[in-house]
C-alpha cells in the first residue's frame, strides 16, 4: 500500500461526503427542540463574551460541557451570527473527518476497497447521517470516542509502548463536549478488548497485561485533566 493510493481513498472520502452533507445543512430550520437549545449557548457566548459559562435568556444555565459551543460560536463569528448553517457545520465536519480517518485505518490495515466501502456504508447509516446534519453535540462527540479508540488500538499494535497520548487528547475533548462518558466509553471498550487479547495469547496474569491496564487507567486520569479545569472554572 503505497502513499499515492491512500491519498486517493482520502480525497475521495472527502470529495463524496462533503458533496452529500454540506450545500444542505442551512436548507431546512431547526427541525427539534434540541437543535436551538445548543445553538442558543452559542448566541449567549457571542453577546455576553463569556466561554465558560453562558447564562440563556438571563437564567438558563447550560448543563453540558460547550465544546460542541465553541465549534458552533466559532464558525458563526465568520458570518456575524449564529444560523441554522453554522450550528450544523460542526457536526458534518466531525462526520467527514471521522469518514476519512476510518477509511485510512482500514485501508492500511486491509485494502483501499475496505476502507473506501466502510467509510460509505458508515455515511450512508442513517442515524449517523442524521447526527452528521443536526446541531447536537453526538457527532462531534462520536468523533473524538471513534479517534480516541483508533489511537488507542495503534498503541497495542505498538506493544502498550509509552502511554497513548492521543487517545489521551481525544477523550479529553470527548468529554467537553458531552460529559465523562467521553473517556469511559473507550476506556471501558479498550480494557475488554485489552482482556480478550491477553486471554487469546495465554498472558491474562501476566505482568505486561496489568502494566498496560495500568497505563489505560493513567490515561483516563490524564484526560480528566482539561476538563476538570473547564468544571472548576465553571463552578
Amino acid at each position: 500500500m503505497n502513499y499515492k493510493s491512500h491519498r486517493f481513498v482520502f480525497w475521495s472520502v472527502i470529495i463524496i461526503s462533503a458533496i452529500t452533507l454540506l450545500p444542505f445543512l442551512g436548507n431546512t430550520d431547526f427541525t427539534t427542540k434540541g437543535e436551538p437549545r445548543e445553538a442558543v449557548v452559542a448566541v449567549s457566548m457571542l453577546n455576553q463574551h463569556n466561554w465558560i459559562l453562558p447564562i440563556n435568556n438571563g437564567f438558563d444555565i447550560p448543563y453540558k460541557p460547550p465544546f460542541f459551543q465553541w465549534c458552533v460560536a466559532a464558525f458563526s463569528l465568520f458570518t456575524g451570527h449564529v444560523s441554522e448553517l453554522t450550528s450544523r457545520l460542526p457536526s458534518a465536519l466531525s462526520l467527514i473527518v471521522m469518514l476519512c480517518v476510518g477509511a485510512l485505518f482500514y485501508a492500511k490495515r486491509k485494502n483501499n476497497n475496505v476502507g473506501l466501502l466502510s467509510a460509505m456504508f458508515t455515511l450512508t447509516a442513517f442515524e449517523v447521517h442524521r447526527a452528521g446534519t443536526n446541531c447536537r453535540v453526538d457527532m462531534v462527540l462520536t468523533l473524538f470516542i471513534v479517534c480516541a479508540l483508533y489511537a488507542m488500538y495503534k498503541w497495542w499494535e505498538k506493544g502498550y509502548r509509552r502511554l497513548p497520548w492521543m487517545a489521551v487528547l481525544f477523550m479529553s475533548c470527548a468529554t467537553l463536549a458531552k460529559g465523562p462518558v467521553g473517556i469511559v466509553l473507550p476506556c471501558f471498550v479498550m480494557f475488554v478488548f485489552m482482556l480478550f487479547t491477553a486471554w487469546q495469547g495465554g498472558r491474562l496474569n501476566g505482568a505486561m497485561a496489568w502494566k498496560a491496564i495500568c497505563k489505560l487507567f493513567l490515561s483516563a486520569v490524564l484526560a480528566s485533566v482539561l476538563p476538570i479545569l473547564w468544571y472548576w472554572a465553571a463552578y
